[in-house]
């Protein structure tokens, strides 16, 4: 009896529960995917029935009508017993089930908005056509967002795992489509003002119109972010997940899309300036300047968004900074050294050296610019804070010098094997990877002196510490993270959580560290054990 026990106690902890939950909410989604894609369709065609004709009818109406009463049905006897599963605490802990709600949410939601927004912009911008498909795909994944989103609210069955991606997802969508869109209608009013500088036979709907299609975007893009910032309290959340994606979107995302419009705009005025101002020079100049301005009003935001957050994060948003200015500025340093190269051989016909030249100054001082600000070289810095960027960047660095030495290796022994080709046929042929591989030796090698002079305080350091604590682990009981944070600052060691079965008892910052002072440990590595209050022992590990 005891071993049939036992026995039973070691599959339920394995790995069948986690390979079952996988399964079974990967069968949901798919399950609640066809059902609504079967019923948004059947609804289509009831809305607009001209749409579609013929055979084309009649193949959409019955895959339609198979994907509803096969997929429907079958999803209702899922959720049945998944949601009296969701009751156990096991279950609602589980992260394929946080991994599942904030997918099938984030679904849902972008279904449904595309399909909302884009009616309305088409209703605004004075077409209809597709309107009942439109309105099916909104009515359908509207109500399946909901009903995931009434799930993600109900204290008994929401996440335990992963409780805040479903609006982290939500908010940095929003935000991304408001920005999105208000680059596209800033794109059309300055196209709009630049025809009235080169005037053009007028084809298609008046620019106004383009203007009123992103509008339902941009208010319903905005709309969507305030739900889930706001009302929802997304902004407040702070580590995890919420910083990276805080980082990738208002950071990372937002940055290239100013750096790239900036860089680009001005390379468009520059280029029409040397060859002579034309309607088909600037033609970029409107799309350049509205998605510069976009991208640069996120990044006004970012510094209210990561007011009281880690400092850690506040680091990782300036390397990633940092990181942007300097893939811009050794792009720029490679186009100038490929113009250079390029003015040495006889020049092609449509061939332009100045303008390539223009390009690679633009990006050069650009993003040397960017990159200085961020980076700020010569003031003191942690070097631990620095050594994922430093590798980050000998990876990217190692990849490109692969591309350009293969790339350049080839044109080589592609002139070799025909000696009647010129030699400045070979230097066009290879001026391109060597310019890329010039600027990515540099890069490598001024970030290596960095790695060196880091390596050198960081070992420094590490002497200065010898005796001291490397790493903890610490067992206790409830919930233990801001303990072990706190744990983690005042010792500057490693700190590792193990949490105990059951609420068990919670040990104060100050009782942990009169343990560690009264063991007068000698090992750098030790456990720290929360028995019960007032006792909290100490473990020496190898």
């Amino acid at each position: 009896m005891a071993a049939s026990a036992q026995t039973t106690g070691a599959q339920s902890t394995g790995a069948l529960p986690t390979v079952r939950r996988l399964v079974l909410y990967i069968l949901f989604f798919t399950l609640v995917t066809v059902a609504a894609t079967g019923a948004s369709g059947l609804l289509a065609l009831v809305l607009d029935p001209g749409e579609l004709t013929g055979t084309e009818r009649t193949s959409a109406l019955a895959r339609s009508i198979a994907f509803l009463l096969i997929a429907g049905p079958l999803t209702l006897l899922l959720w049945r017993a998944l949601a009296k599963r969701l009751l156990q605490p096991a279950e609602s802990g589980a992260p394929a089930w946080g991994l599942y709600l904030a997918a099938m949410y984030a679904t849902a939601l972008i279904a449904a908005s595309t399909s909302l927004f884009s009616l309305l912009g088409n209703l605004a911008s004075g077409r209809t056509d597709g309107w009942g498909r439109d309105l099916a795909g909104a009515l359908v994944w509207g109500g399946v967002w909901w009903w995931h989103q009434w799930i993600w609210r109900d204290a008994r069955r929401t996440p335990r795992i992963l409780p805040n991606l479903p609006g982290i997802l939500g908010s940095w969508y929003g935000l991304l489509v408001g920005a999105t869109a208000l680059a596209s209608a800033l794109s059309v009013v300055f196209s709009a003002a630049l025809d009235t500088f080169f005037p053009a036979p007028s084809i298609g709907s008046p620019w106004w119109k383009g203007m009123l299609a992103q509008l339902p975007w941009i208010a319903g893009g905005l709309a969507v972010w305030w739900w889930h910032w706001v009302r929802r309290g997304m902004g407040a959340v702070r580590g995890g997940f919420a910083d990276v994606a805080l980082v990738l979107v208002g950071v990372l995302a937002a940055g290239a899309a100013a750096l790239g419009g900036t860089g680009y705009l001005l390379y468009t005025l520059g280029n029409a300036a040397l060859r002579g101002p034309s309607l088909q020079l600037l033609a970029p100049a409107p799309l350049a300047l509205g998605t510069a301005m976009a991208g640069a009003l996120v990044c006004s935001l970012a510094p209210s968004w990561f007011a009281g957050r880690l400092p850690g994060t506040a680091e990782a948003g300036r390397q990633v900074v940092s990181g942007l200015g300097l893939a811009a500025g050794a792009s720029g340093l490679g186009v100038c050294v490929n113009a250079s190269l390029a003015s040495l051989t006889p020049p092609l016909a449509g061939n332009n050296t100045r303008s390539l030249l223009l390009a690679g100054v633009i990006w050069l001082a650009l993003g040397a610019l960017t990159w200085w600000r961020a980076w700020r070289p010569g003031k003191p810095a942690d070097p631990r804070g620095r050594r994922v960027y430093l590798v980050a960047v000998f990876g990217i660095s190692a990849v490109v010098a692969l591309v350009a030495l293969l790339v350049a290796g080839f044109r080589l022994i592609e002139f070799l094997l025909e000696p009647d080709r010129l030699a400045s046929g070979l230097l066009e042929s290879v001026r391109a990877p060597v310019g890329l591989l010039t600027a990515t030796v540099l890069v490598s090698l001024y970030h290596f002196v960095i790695w060196r002079a880091d390596r050198t305080v960081l070992e420094s350091t590490d002497s200065q510490r010898d005796g001291t604590l490397d790493s903890i682990v610490l067992v206790a009981g409830g919930d233990a993270g801001p303990l072990r944070a706190a744990l983690a600052k005042s010792t500057g060691a490693r700190v590792r959580l193990l949490a105990r079965a059951g609420d068990g008892y919670q040990a104060s910052e100050e009782e942990l560290a009169a343990a560690i002072a009264s063991a007068d440990v000698a090992s750098p590595r030790i456990m720290l054990l929360v028995e019960g209050p007032g006792s909290v022992r100490v473990v020496e590990l190898d």
